[in-house]
């Protein structure tokens, strides 16, 4: 692949904590699946997706099967055997020809590999998707949890109660962005983690602290250029599943380290101010 797999947005930031130069040349990032991806993609039975839908907004969201309802065709491919719920607002976006991001992660395991690519074929049994970027994450911050699909409802919802009452205790949270065009990796999901209530309401929107990790800022890189995001929230307590669309700003990110109140090394704090709001209740198990 190209020498340095990093966009003008990552290369930013990454000089602010002065990781540029050491990830510059960086391998970490692959254009395709090695062996120890693709068998970890058949074990499991549930994937978290990020899409934009029809009129550009991205959305996060959950895909479940039994295990190996995901698994790798050969290194370029992967097939996901599970569609969204036609409902899902995420479900606008599975089409052809669009850009997806995959995040594999067992949450009791605590391990994770992110897969950017384009949908090449949907059928009723679920879709194919080109992989572009392939690469892994350390299981910093993720809390070990078992987690089972059961039978969902989905309403919009737009009580800010709403959303106060989700992230109020909230520790886990997926984020969808999305990558300049052209630079390979159009959409991305992560996991974001921290102490139980890391997240708050602050006034007109979400506000969370960005802790220290690898230093490859795909997340505040896409977010630097394109505010757009997607976030999903799950109450493993409730089952409910919060997904909210919105934009996303930057603050603090100075490339000097603060720290949260519980002592944590932060590289700068994100505001989340939400357009779409939608609850899909009763839809996981711990």
């Amino acid at each position: 692949m190209n020498s340095d797999p990093f966009h003008a947005g990552e290369r930013e930031l990454q000089s602010l904590v002065a990781s540029r130069e050491r990830l510059a040349g960086s391998r970490a990032i692959q254009t395709s699946l090695p062996p120890a991806f693709q068998a970890f993609l058949e074990e499991l039975n549930y994937i978290v997706l990020a899409v934009p839908d029809r009129a550009g907004r991205l959305w996060a969201t959950m895909g479940f099967g039994a295990a190996g309802f995901v698994r790798a065709i050969d290194a370029m491919q992967v097939h996901v055997g599970a569609l969204p719920d036609p409902a899902d607002p995420a479900a606008a976006g599975i089409v052809q020809g669009a850009p997806i991001a995959i995040l594999a992660i067992d949450l009791l395991t605590r391990r994770r590999i992110r897969v950017n690519g384009t949908i090449t074929s949907v059928r009723d049994s679920g879709f194919v998707v080109n992989v572009r970027q392939a690469f892994g994450n350390c299981p910093q911050f993720i809390r070990a949890r078992t987690v089972e699909r059961v039978s969902a409802t989905m309403e919009a919802a737009i009580d800010i109660r709403v959303i106060e009452r989700v992230v109020a205790d909230a520790d886990t949270f997926f984020i969808a962005t999305r990558a300049p065009s052209g630079t390979g990796s159009d959409m991305d999901v992560s996991h974001r983690g921290g102490p139980s209530g890391f997240v708050r309401w602050d006034g007109d929107g979400l506000i969370w602290p960005e802790y220290r990790g690898n230093f490859y800022f795909s997340t505040l890189g896409n977010l630097l250029l394109d505010p757009a995001c997607g976030l999903l929230f799950p109450d493993f307590g409730s089952g409910e599943m919060l997904m909210l669309t919105g934009h996303a700003a930057l603050e603090g990110f100075d490339g000097s380290m603060t720290r949260s109140p519980e002592g944590l090394p932060t590289n700068g704090l994100v505001r989340f101010k939400p357009d779409i709001l939608v609850s899909r209740a009763a839809q996981l198990r711990l």
